[in-house]
């Protein structure tokens, strides 16, 4: 069934609130440093402006509606071109709530992310006033759409070698509130720990890679590498594998 998921992001609330959540970004970005980051996006009309970095490439990929990601490259959610652990920063804005495997893109997400790379996401809250509004207008735009609450996103990318550091809730409290509340961009000391923050209008995910906890063994040297060094004793050469 063909669908134009146009209308979904470029009505007024929606892009009022995703412009809210790039803002809250700021403080995050501005410590983020290194040689390339990935911006993956739900569409092509969501606001593509980043807060300011420190990072020296930025590739931009929003979804279209034949479920290819296109902008600086063009690929499947679950096949990214890209080096492992060759991304310092991946911000995913409201992308996996369009995919039917979401799992997927997760697992391809953790790979291109380098270890200590920070991994931000984004999604709509499924507890909050905006859910019937945001559904209502997904249906009337024939579009796939399904929102995932912070703690189940969290669980998924913590099953890739994620690790979760905290979640913030941002944004209005309902889509027809022009402003955000107070602080909507102040974390919450574990999932829901503010009553009134769990019924923002979207969830931020702020997570790093492991670092491999894997050291390379020294191995002992063998008697033919031992020959070739005849000036120091045999004993100088040990060493713990």
């Amino acid at each position: 069934m063909s669908f134009d998921s146009s209308s979904f992001y470029q009505h007024a609330a929606v892009k009022r609130l995703l412009e809210q959540e790039l803002a809250a970004l700021a403080p995050i970005l501005a410590g983020v440093y290194g040689t390339a980051g990935l911006f993956l996006r739900a569409h092509a009309a969501t606001p593509a402006a980043l807060p300011a970095h420190l990072l020296g490439v930025m590739l931009d990929l929003a979804l279209d509606d034949g479920r290819q990601l296109r902008g600086s490259l063009s690929c499947l959610p679950d096949e990214l071109p890209l080096a492992s652990e060759s991304c310092k920063l991946v911000v995913v804005q409201h992308l996996l709530e369009r995919l039917h495997d979401p799992a997927a893109c997760a697992s391809e997400l953790a790979r291109v992310l380098a270890p200590e790379g920070v991994l931000l996401v984004l999604g709509f809250n499924s507890l909050s006033l905006w859910q019937p509004w945001l559904a209502g207008k997904a249906a009337r735009a024939g579009m796939p759409f399904k929102s995932r609450s912070a703690q189940r996103c969290a669980a998924m990318m913590g099953g890739q070698g994620i690790d979760i550091l905290q979640a913030r809730y941002l944004g209005a409290l309902s889509p027809w509130s022009k402003t955000a509340p107070a602080h909507s961009g102040d974390a919450a000391s574990g999932f829901g720990a503010n009553a009134l923050a769990g019924f923002r209008g979207s969830w931020l995910l702020l997570a790093r890679k492991r670092r491999s906890a894997l050291t390379p063994l020294r191995l002992r040297r063998d008697a033919r590498e031992l020959a070739r060094s005849p000036q120091l004793a045999p004993g100088a050469h040990r060493e713990c594998a």
